[in-house]
C-alpha cells in the first residue's frame, strides 16, 4: 500500500521513540526503500542531525555557466595582461641597461663612434706624414660612408668599414671597427670590440688590406683580405690566395673581400702565419688588364731588403 510523503515522515517519529504500531514501521521501513529523500530524512533523523534543506539551483544553470565563463575569461586575461607587461618591463629594463654600458644594436654606429674617437689620433697621424698639409679638419666636417662588412661564420664577430675624404686634401682616412655579439641576452646587440684606423692618397688604384677575425670562443681564426677599388672601370679582379684562385667583383662601393676559416689548433700546429697575396690582376667590363700586384724592393741602411706587395697601374 502506497503512503504520501507527509504520512510517512508523521510516522517517523513514532518509529524512533518507538511507540508506532508494527504495521507503521513496515510501512516506513518500505517507503524509504523507494523514496531517497525520506530515506535521507529518516537517516537524519536516527542520527539526531538537523534537517538541512537543500539550497536552491540558479533559476537559469545555462545562464549560469556562461557568466561563469565571462569570468573565467576575463580572469585568464587579466593574468595574461599581468604576464606580458612585466615581460616587457624586464625588455625595456635589459635594454637600456645595455646603451648604458655602452652596446649598441648596430654594428654600424659602434664603427661611427670608434671613427669618432679616434680622429683626434689619426689626424695627428696625417700632418705628421704630410707635411705640407696646415690643418685638416674636425670630425664634424667628415662625410663618413660604410664601405662593407664582414662577418665570421657563427655570425658573432663583424668587421665594419668606414671611409671619409678629408676636406681640402688628397687623403681617404680608413677605419676598421670589430664588434662582438652580446652573447648572454642574444638579442641582436653588439658591444665594441677595437678597431684600427688608417690613410692613403685618393687616387684611382686598388687599396689592400689583410687581417683576422677570432671566433668560435677563440677556437677559430678567419684570415681575410679586402679590396677598395678606386678606379671605377675595374669590374673584376683574380688574386691566388689560401692555396686557391679567387675572383672579386667589387660592389657598388667598390669593395669585395675573400677569407679562409681554420681552426687554431691547426694554425699552431702549422706554425705558419696566413698566407699573403702575392699575385693578382685587375681587369675592366672587356677583359682588358687594367692593374697587378708588383713585389717592389728597397734596401734599409742596414742592408735588410723590404718587398711589399701592391697594386700598381699597366702601362701599354
Amino acid at each position: 500500500m502506497k503512503y504520501e510523503h507527509e504520512v510517512i515522515r508523521d510516522l517517523m517519529p513514532l518509529c524512533i521513540d518507538g511507540i508506532a504500531s508494527p504495521q507503521s514501521e513496515q510501512a516506513v521501513q518500505a517507503h524509504i526503500r523507494e523514496c531517497p529523500d525520506c530515506a535521507k530524512e529518516w537517516a537524519q533523523m536516527n542520527t539526531g542531525a538537523p534537517v538541512q534543506e537543500a539550497e536552491p539551483l540558479p533559476e537559469s544553470t545555462e545562464k549560469y555557466q556562461e557568466t561563469a565563463a565571462r569570468v573565467r575569461k576575463k580572469t585568464r586575461w587579466r593574468l595574461l595582461k599581468s604576464v606580458l607587461l612585466t615581460l616587457a618591463c624586464i625588455l625595456v629594463i635589459v635594454i637600456l641597461g645595455n646603451l648604458y654600458i655602452g652596446n649598441r644594436f648596430s654594428t654600424r654606429t659602434l664603427a661611427k663612434r670608434f671613427a669618432r674617437e679616434d680622429w683626434d689620433s689619426l689626424q695627428d697621424s696625417i700632418l705628421a706624414v704630410e707635411p705640407g698639409i696646415a690643418s685638416t679638419c674636425s670630425f664634424s666636417d667628415l662625410e663618413l660612408r660604410i664601405l662593407g662588412e664582414m662577418i665570421t661564420p657563427d655570425r658573432k664577430t663583424k668587421s665594419t668599414f668606414l671611409i671619409a675624404d678629408v676636406p681640402n686634401t688628397n687623403i681617404t682616412a680608413f677605419w676598421e671597427s670589430i664588434a662582438e655579439r652580446n652573447n648572454p641576452l642574444q638579442l641582436g646587440m653588439w658591444e665594441d670590440g677595437g678597431g684600427s684606423a688608417g690613410h692613403f692618397p685618393a687616387e684611382k688604384t686598388i687599396r689592400m688590406t689583410e687581417g683576422s677575425l677570432h671566433f668560435d670562443n677563440g677556437g677559430s681564426i678567419m684570415d681575410y683580405f679586402i679590396f677598395y677599388v678606386t678606379d671605377e672601370a675595374v669590374k673584376k679582379i683574380t688574386v691566388e690566395a689560401f692555396g686557391q684562385s679567387h675572383t672579386i667583383i667589387p660592389d657598388e662601393n667598390g669593395f669585395g673581400y675573400i677569407s679562409n676559416t681554420e681552426l687554431m689548433s691547426d694554425r699552431l700546429r702549422q706554425k705558419k702565419p696566413p698566407e699573403e697575396i702575392c699575385t693578382g690582376e685587375a681587369f675592366d667590363a672587356n677583359g682588358k688588364l687594367l692593374h697587378r700586384i708588383e713585389a717592389p724592393g728597397f734596401r734599409l741602411q742596414d742592408g735588410t731588403l723590404l718587398t711589399y706587395y701592391g697594386w700598381v697601374p699597366v702601362t701599354e
